[in-house]
């Protein structure tokens, strides 16, 4: 009758870019500095422990992935 509340999966964060107001009261993406982005970490993780952080160094790292897909499935092929 009564059935468990499912878990909402854990929020992504993306902290490269922040929200800065331009000189006509309007609102644009920026980019964050390093020093910003670890700061930013810190304060979401304190808040959401388990929560995922995409920073500089894992976006880069997510945005490279497609090579080593790549080299993996050349290496199956040539076995």
């Amino acid at each position: 009758m009564f059935s468990k509340k499912k878990k909402a999966p854990e929020p992504i964060f993306d902290v490269t870019k922040k929200i800065a107001k331009t000189w006509w009261g309007g609102t644009k993406l920026i980019p964050t500095t390093k020093s910003e982005q670890r700061k930013m970490k810190a304060e979401i993780l304190r808040r959401h422990p388990n929560a995922t952080v995409l920073d500089s160094r894992e976006k880069k790292r997510k945005d490279l992935e497609w090579i080593d897909r790549i080299e993996e499935f050349d290496a199956f092929l040539n076995d």
